[in-house]
């Protein structure tokens, strides 16, 4: 289970305010504030949520760019945005993650979507 300063980490890597966070997750500001001040705990469904969007910030095969992230999150919400890493081939081990993967077939025009995650290389 993520702990209050875990999830509170998450959402500073992202650079997103609690009511973005909420926004995102589709639950409440207060909801947010509770489980960063440790007075409640997110459910099972959320908590996977949460683990597998640390996991798609802490991948370690594609450096994740929190910007895009943030704002697809905002427009797509977190299932959205687990559901495009994973097709674009980011791994993500909890079940959530495993669900989606067994849904989404890969193949050569799926992995364009990459792009939207990664960090763009500056050009001198």
């Amino acid at each position: 289970m993520l702990s209050a300063k875990e999830i509170r980490e998450l959402r500073e890597k992202l650079g997103a305010t609690q009511g973005e966070f909420a926004k995102a997750l589709g639950i409440s500001f207060s909801t947010i504030s509770r489980w960063e001040n440790d007075l409640a705990q997110p459910d099972d469904a959320q908590e996977e949520q949460l683990v597998a969007l640390k996991q798609l910030i802490e991948n370690k095969e594609v450096e994740i760019d929190t910007k895009k992230l943030k704002k697809m999150l905002t427009l797509m919400g977190i299932g959205g945005v687990i559901a495009i890493a994973i097709a674009a081939g980011v791994s993500i081990s909890n079940p959530l993650g495993a669900a989606i993967s067994s849904l989404i077939g890969r193949n050569k025009t799926v992995h364009g979507l990459l792009n939207l995650f990664k960090k763009q290389k500056d050009n001198p």
